[in-house]
């Protein structure tokens, strides 16, 4: 199974700013110290040397994931503004066709959960196959809906592909039992659900939108137990634990140091943060991390889970 990231952005698309780029130039030349600048392969090497967070961007893109099995099988969750450079891509293969089939899987509705939809151009291309599901209603009035006139130019019956709406029950299997989806409810304004993914004997499990109002007792417990064992566990890490205690509370998101005590709890391999607020920009996102890092080297536990920033880009093949 492997598990690739499109959109790692809370709320809304944030691109990153003509200021924010040009400290990262400036640092990045900064310590070039002993690069030959007019050695193109040089610098190409000094470049590529440099963490994610200096070279590039964690991304702007509001929240997409791909998730494929070792058959092929081809799951998208959520369709935030990542969904668009999925779609560009899909196009180079059997969806640019019009031969492919896809399961779109929704954790809820909000709109930069949906916004990427009417640009995900496989979409348009007859022959290609779409089952949609959702744990919320009316799933397809809910995507119509933002394709009204009055929000968006085109209709979505110029959409040739198949599209398939299902209301999805807290478990299912999909592609002829390879994938097993089991859906835990999470607390966020109108809902929003985890999706845990089973295949080709591994784990992932998607917890996007989700603020954990108790850290003790039973509530706790609940999530420990649904996350147990997970392989892959990408986590909502939009705010500082500050904000999620004191500022911030019934906003419906986690911090990336409660992601470390219920990953730590679960046994967890790998916990991937995402859905960074968008009012942070790449450095403070970093200091972020760094700092649950530093929480995470002072917890007593033995097995301690690999803790990552999630980007837009990322692969991670189980």
């Amino acid at each position: 199974m492997r598990l690739r990231l499109w959109g790692v952005r809370g709320s809304i698309p944030t691109p990153s700013s003509t200021e924010e780029l040009t400290e990262k130039i400036v640092h990045a030349l900064l310590g070039a110290n002993g690069i030959d600048l007019s050695d193109e392969e040089a610098v190409r090497d000094y470049v590529q040397s440099l963490p994610i967070h200096q070279r590039g961007v964690w991304g702007g893109n509001t929240t997409c994931f791909e998730v494929t099995t070792a058959a092929g099988d081809l799951l998208i969750v959520d369709a935030g503004s990542g969904l668009r450079a999925l779609g560009e891509h899909l196009l180079e293969g059997p969806f640019g066709r019009g031969q492919g089939h896809a399961v779109i899987l929704f954790s809820h509705t909000h709109w930069d959960h949906i916004l990427g939809f009417p640009f995900f151009k496989p979409l348009y291309i007859p022959g290609n196959r779409f089952d949609i599901y959702a744990r919320h209603p009316d799933i397809e009035g809910r995507l119509r809906y933002q394709h009204d006139f009055r929000f968006f130019p085109v209709g979505m019956e110029v959409m040739g592909a198949t599209k398939s709406y299902h209301d999805m029950p807290e478990q299912i299997t999909l592609f002829d039992g390879r994938l097993k989806v089991t859906a835990c409810t999470l607390d966020h304004p109108g809902d929003a659900y985890s999706f845990k993914f089973e295949a080709d004997g591994h784990t992932v499990i998607v917890a996007c939108d989700a603020e954990y109002r108790e850290l003790a007792g039973d509530y706790w417990q609940r999530y420990v137990e649904f996350y147990r064992g997970a392989d892959v566990l990408v986590f909502d890490a939009q705010y500082t634990l500050r904000e999620v205690l004191v500022e911030k509370q019934n906003w419906g998101h986690s911090s990336a140091m409660i992601g470390i005590d219920l990953a730590t709890d679960a046994d967890v391999k790998t916990l991937v943060m995402v859905h960074h607020e968008p009012s942070y920009g790449d450095d403070k996102i970093r200091r972020i991390f760094d700092d649950a890092l530093r929480y995470l080297d002072r917890m007593p536990s033995v097995v301690r889970p690999r803790v990552v920033v999630g980007y837009e880009g990322l692969s991670l093949e189980l």
